[in-house]
């Protein structure tokens, strides 16, 4: 029978009848998964014994904005990225339908991508989350624990077996709260939730550096924020784009695209010239080589037998996860492909402008052929370079240079003739090590991550 069924491709397994459920009326394989068998001789409790309350808000239908006075909101995918899209929903809405997030829940997401996980720190508080986005309110000392063994492969794996959908996989809080956890010894527990706990800190941390070094960024050049600066908006309706331009300006590129003309790129550009000490475009003295590579053809392998391979979406998350990996031997041209320390990256495909910094993280790796890289020359401060393109000065620049009809592309060209203001050595020497700093901390916060699962896992195996 086993062998009729799979020839027809049909998913089996063989399962004791002692581990039915008949409550749960499930009959997917999938549900009885023999990777759950870790479990199995572990004292274990539900999830929902180590949470006060586990719940997903009411579906709504979302209503956004371009108000910074209103609720930031973050959908599924942008709770595990560290420079998440803006979107604002009203104050309102968010209160009402209970979607704002508090310090120390964590964050679980139940649609697509099954199992991101994400402990509420001061960088989100307060921020409205997607309604398939899980919250479990965690008993106090065990919010880290937690939060561990549901990212690790045990926890996440008995996500996804729970998870239920034919085509999209789909959790909700009332199976999240079944998942079985392993009962440790207090002491184990105690390391892993404080270790968990220190790497928010660090990213915290993290995020006030860079906080600062945006600051900075205005007050060493002079520059005021664009914010402050009242931009007419012709096309309320958003249907189509329209700019107003003078003709000047429109024999310059020859581009007929309105966003070109966008006059909040145009400000910055003639604040930067205005108020700037000195400034230059960034292919004059500052980059070495601004370059991105041809496709390829790529021989995917598992984990372990090949070099991590990052997509433009890897590259603002808090720890990549989900990365492919590339043969080392049957990849040709590969080391063309390699990260370097010190190289700043710019998604230029579908997404535009996510900036990306390599320094203590994807120096082992290799980038998508749709990254621009740029190689600043040895005497100027990568860190500030960064730092400035990450800002409103420099992403309204990157963005007003982008093309396509349907899919949105950038060009290095493009991108070398961004206008950067330059505060003396000194100054930029002082946001580069911030910058510096910064990453140190992300990069710490993984290990310390990672030290909380070899513990985890020890416990689990042993």
């Amino acid at each position: 029978m086993n062998a009729i069924l799979e020839k027809f491709n049909v998913d089996v397994l063989i399962v004791s009848s002692s581990k039915l459920n008949f409550d749960e009326c499930r009959i997917d394989p999938q549900f009885f998964s023999t990777n759950q068998n870790f479990i199995d001789g572990l004292k274990t409790k539900p999830l929902s014994d180590f949470c006060d309350y586990i719940f997903n808000p009411a579906v709504f239908k979302r209503e956004f904005l371009e108000d910074d006075n209103e609720c930031r909101y973050l959908a599924s995918a942008e709770i595990v990225s560290l420079e998440p899209e803006i979107t604002y929903i009203t104050n309102s809405q968010a209160d009402n339908l209970n979607l704002r997030v508090k310090i120390n829940w964590v964050l679980i997401t139940g649609f697509g991508t099954v199992g991101s996980i994400r402990i509420v720190d001061e960088i989100i508080n307060g921020f409205a989350v997607a309604n398939n986005v899980a919250r479990a309110i965690v008993k106090k000392n065990y919010e880290g624990f937690i939060a561990a063994y549901l990212a690790s492969s045990y926890g996440n794996k008995l996500l996804n077996d729970y998870s239920a959908g034919a085509v999209v996989k789909y959790i909700e809080a009332p199976q999240i709260a079944k998942i079985p956890v392993p009962v440790l010894d207090s002491n184990t527990v105690k390391k892993i939730n404080d270790l968990y706990l220190m790497a928010v800190n660090c990213r915290e941390e993290a995020h006030i550096l860079l906080l600062k070094v945006k600051s900075l960024i205005l007050k060493y050049n002079n520059l005021p924020p664009l914010s402050e600066f009242e931009f007419e908006i012709l096309d309320i309706t958003k249907e189509s784009e329209i700019k107003f331009t003078n003709l000047s300006e429109f024999t310059d590129d020859l581009r007929l695209d309105a966003h070109f003309y966008n006059p909040i790129a145009k400000r910055a550009v003639d604040n930067i010239k205005k108020y700037a000490n000195d400034f230059r475009k960034l292919k004059e003295d500052i980059a070495k080589n601004v370059f991105y590579l041809n496709r390829f053809t790529r021989t995917f392998v598992e984990k372990g037998f090949g070099i991590p391979y990052m997509a433009g979406k890897d590259i603002i998350k808090i720890r990549p996860t989900e990365v492919a990996y590339l043969s080392y031997t049957e990849t040709q041209g590969l080391n063309d492909y390699k990260l370097h320390t010190g190289w700043i990256l710019v998604t230029c495909s579908g997404t535009l402008g996510r900036i990306g910094f390599v320094y203590k993280n994807y120096e082992n790796s290799v980038g998508t052929h749709d990254l621009i890289r740029i190689v600043c020359k040895e005497n100027f401060d990568s860190g500030y370079l960064y730092a400035f393109l990450s800002s409103d000065y420099g992403y309204n620049q990157v963005m007003r240079y982008k093309h396509g009809a349907v899919i949105d592309h950038l060009t290095p060209e493009q991108v070398e003739e961004i206008f950067i203001p330059l505060p003396s050595e000194k100054q930029q020497k002082q946001i580069g090590d911030l910058v510096r700093q910064a990453f140190e901390l992300r990069a710490e916060a993984i290990c310390l991550e990672d030290e909380a699962q070899t513990l985890l896992t020890q416990a689990l195996t042993n």
